[in-house]
């Protein structure tokens, strides 16, 4: 199956107002706008790193268990809220 192919099986399960929001990201990517827009994105996170490691090097972590546990409470929030 091509790439093509997998795709169109893909969109025609789709509701129509799905369908119209694929259309709207593909066309989207055919734009200049989504490098600027994954440029941008890319520097914020950049940022967050490098403020993370400055904090690490202070001594300022939390623990993993903790974060991780935090992280999966709001993924199932996620979940729930979206009805998945």
């Amino acid at each position: 199956m091509t790439v093509e192919q997998a795709i169109l099986e893909n969109v025609k399960v789709l509701s129509p107002d799905q369908q119209q929001e694929v259309l709207a990201f593909i066309k989207f990517l055919q734009s200049d706008k989504w490098e600027h827009i994954y440029k941008g994105r890319f520097k914020e996170l950049q940022q967050e790193i490098r403020l993370g490691m400055d904090a690490a090097g202070r001594g300022e972590v939390i623990d993993s268990e903790d974060m991780f546990r935090s992280l999966r409470l709001k993924l199932q929030q996620r979940r729930t809220q979206a009805d998945i």
